[in-house]
């Protein structure tokens, strides 16, 4: 980290070097990105659509594949596992043959060898955002059908996929086993230099959550990486990753919300294969049953790493991640104090305690507000599983707090966890055969058909009666022993498939029965953040530090990891100090203020939450990391988050406890040199600094100051027009 005495010294005399105009852009979400530097170039989504033809349409047949998937020089490509190399777009080379960039094993025959002897089909159509294939492979022996999903994107150079495989045949099929939705080679071929991956770790509910860690693989060895328990997030791994070799690399999303897993290998000579895929699959397939596979992403890159990340948040942003009416969801600010008043305060959850609070939630600005665990019989944890209202605290129900909340033009998140049960509750007294645990409680059964039926019916009929815009489904259990356990020899992956198809078939269905609903996925906070969850919810609260104050640092860091992936997220602060604020805040905030003491700082607190959402808008834009994402309390972190359609955008920076730095130099992207920027400057306690400074000024170097440890500093700059000679 550059370190330099700045030039801009907040402390408490300010200076206003007169007075700038500040527009009042909107603060939608954009309904799509600008076509800019940081898009790539047709030829680029072009080379990757090519790359897929190559790979699944044309397989086992003579044909020239695009320069995108040439091989290093001197090196064979891998016809059994497939070639993807990681290389720049435009470079020249071809080769004969490819194979689908995924396997499996059949009745003790690896996929490369059977599907060149399996009769195909295809079909492709056109959408207005991406071509679709779907291709078909068919088993004249057994009658297993293989059929790959696959859409390119047009104004992005990524592929996704999903596998399906259906027994059309009159007996069960032979053994399927070690589905890899994901199999191929990348051509990192100068076996001297270092292929890295880049990686977050999992939510581990400490320092360490969604922490960016960088990987070196050296030829020769090898790597394998999955979650623990069976929520994708969960501690040790996050399903989204890039590989990076040289100036070039690829981006790779799972999308998968049960124990995926993935391994990468790299030759003595150098090329890397990259597996990924369930961690376990070894099953006979009955007549007329079908599965599918994890879904897969990938978005190759060449040149600036950080670039590729922006192109990949946008690609998630306008394409994966839920939208109302045509735009992305504005993230919300939300009242919530479950763990502040839950267990101190008994008369705060219930139907008067609720609706005062609500009046709170709107008094300080919120937009939301959010009753978690504490609405139901025996309370959380021995309640769950009894999903209706404790008649002693809310005796008419929700309805009059959700009606208390829609007066004050409030939305309401109400806040369930409904695969898990407790003993005692009542789905396991009334419907034991729905429990992995019987009548002892344990894992409500998704991938069983009538009791996913019900349980949807009951949240939808919740959901009515309760007045709710925001479903809130938590998951505080790992299912993997639970699903393990109920896999026969023959079956070995085929309750987790079950569980998490019934798992999408479930909110698939809430949202369509309620139009205008939204889902915010929590798991003991971010323990089930997957491609798949990331298309049909946000996770609202992003780890259960959250459940706690005094983590500002720890905010820093799994904003500085997540944002590089997923565009929409939020965490909580304790309260309305600048500098926590600003750790918590992302494009939304989660209050749990202590409003009920008599010393409560009510007109700082609204003063706090008004500067968040004035930056809301930003962080729906491209994300910088300004500094590196770092634990030591010595250092200053720093990101930016930059608005291309509004010329504007926000700087955040943190003097950490112990740094003994005053200064610290940044370089923001995205600016203009030959501009003029309006920017603000704006402490701790919002005493605002206003200058206008030269583009190439800032692009050179931004120099910031803070006097004081502990200490943060907002930037807000939009570009003003040409800059004057």
């Amino acid at each position: 980290m550059m370190c330099r005495i700045g030039a801009f010294l907040l402390a408490g005399s300010m200076w206003c070097a007169g007075s700038i105009a500040w527009a009042s852009d909107a603060t939608d979400a954009p309904r799509e990105p600008l076509d800019d530097a940081i898009m790539a170039a047709p030829s680029e989504a072009g080379n990757v659509a090519d790359w897929t033809k190559a790979s699944f349409l044309v397989v086992g047949g003579k044909g020239t594949v695009p320069s995108f998937v040439a091989p290093t020089p001197g090196v064979v490509p891998d016809h059994k596992n497939g070639t993807v190399p990681l290389r720049a777009p435009g470079a020249a080379g071809s080769v004969l043959a490819s194979a689908p960039p995924f396997s499996f094993r059949y009745g003790g025959v690896e996929s490369a060898e059977l599907l060149k002897t399996w009769s195909r089909k295809t079909v492709s159509t056109d959408a207005a955002d991406r071509v679709r294939h779907h291709v078909t492979w068919s088993d004249p022996k057994s009658g297993l059908q293989v059929t790959a999903v696959v859409s390119n994107f047009k104004r992005y150079p990524a592929a996704d996929w999903v596998l399906y495989f259906e027994n059309q045949g009159r007996h069960d099929t032979p053994i399927l086993e070690n589905i890899q939705a994901l199999d191929v080679v990348l051509q990192t071929s100068a076996a001297k230099e270092a292929v890295i991956l880049h990686q977050l770790t999992g939510d581990q509910c400490n320092e360490h959550s969604f922490l960016p860690i960088a990987t070196i693989l050296e030829a020769g060895k090898s790597f394998c990486m999955a979650p623990q328990g069976g929520r994708p997030s969960n501690t040790s791994a996050f399903p989204f990753f890039n590989l990076q070799y040289g100036s070039r690399g690829m981006i790779v999303a799972i999308g998968w919300s049960g124990q995926w897993a993935a391994r990468l290998q790299r030759s003595a000579a150098g090329p890397t294969r990259l597996q990924a895929g369930m961690e376990k699959t070894h099953l006979v397939l009955h007549p007329g049953e079908r599965i599918r596979s994890p879904r897969i992403l990938l978005m190759p890159w060449s040149g600036d790493r950080i670039a590729a990340h922006q192109r990949f948040r946008r690609l998630l942003m306008f394409h994966y991640a839920p939208k109302l009416a045509g735009r992305p969801l504005q993230l919300p600010f939300a009242a919530q104090c479950f763990d502040r008043y839950s267990w101190s305060r008994p008369n705060w959850s219930t139907e008067a305690g609720q609706i005062a609070a609500a009046k709170v939630s709107h008094e300080v600005g919120c937009t939301y507000h959010w009753l978690d665990a504490a609405w139901f019989p025996f309370g959380f944890p021995n309640g769950v599983g009894s999903w209706f209202c404790d008649a002693k605290k809310f005796p008419r129900g929700l309805k009059p707090v959700s009606d208390a909340c829609h007066r004050d033009g409030l939305k309401f998140i109400l806040w369930f966890e409904p695969e898990r049960v407790a003993k005692g509750s009542q789905i396991a007294k009334e419907h034991p055969e729905f429990v992995f645990g019987g009548e002892e409680g344990g894992l409500f059964n998704l991938g069983d058909p009538a009791a996913r039926r019900w349980l949807t019916d009951l949240l939808s009929q919740r959901i009515t009666e309760f007045g709710l815009d925001v479903y809130r489904n938590d998951f505080n259990i790992d299912p993997l022993d639970f699903w393990r356990r109920h896999d026969a020899a023959d079956r070995q992956g085929m309750t987790e498939i079950r569980y998490v198809e019934g798992q999408y078939a479930m909110w698939d269905e809430l949202i369509a029965r309620h139009p205008g609903l939204w889902i915010d996925n929590c798991a003991s906070g971010g323990r089930r953040i997957d491609l798949e969850t990331c298309m049909r919810s946000v996770p609202l609260w992003r780890s259960d530090t959250s459940c706690s104050p005094g983590h500002p640092l720890w905010n820093q860091t799994q904003t500085q990891g997540l944002a590089l992936y997923i565009p929409l997220f939020t965490a909580c602060c304790w309260s309305p100090d600048g500098y926590d604020m600003r750790s918590a805040a992302t494009g939304g905030l989660i209050c749990q203020f202590d409003y009920l003491s008599e010393k409560f700082p009510m007109e700082q607190a609204k003063a706090a939450l008004a500067e968040v959402k004035e930056n809301q808008k930003y962080w729906y834009g491209d994300f910088y990391p300004l500094t590196d994402a770092s634990l030591s309390s010595d250092v200053w972190a720093a990101y930016q988050f930059h608005r291309a359609d509004l010329h504007a955008g926000i700087v955040l920076a943190f003097r950490r406890g112990d740094s003994r730095y005053t200064g610290l130099s940044v370089k923001p992207g995205e600016i203009n040199p030959a501009a003029n920027y309006a920017v603000e400057f704006l402490d701790d306690a919002r005493h605002r600094v206003e200058r206008t400074i030269p583009g190439h000024e800032i692009a050179d170097g931004l120099e910031l100051r803070l006097p004081r440890k502990h200490a943060s500093l907002l930037l807000r700059y939009r570009e003003l027009g040409p800059r004057m000679q």
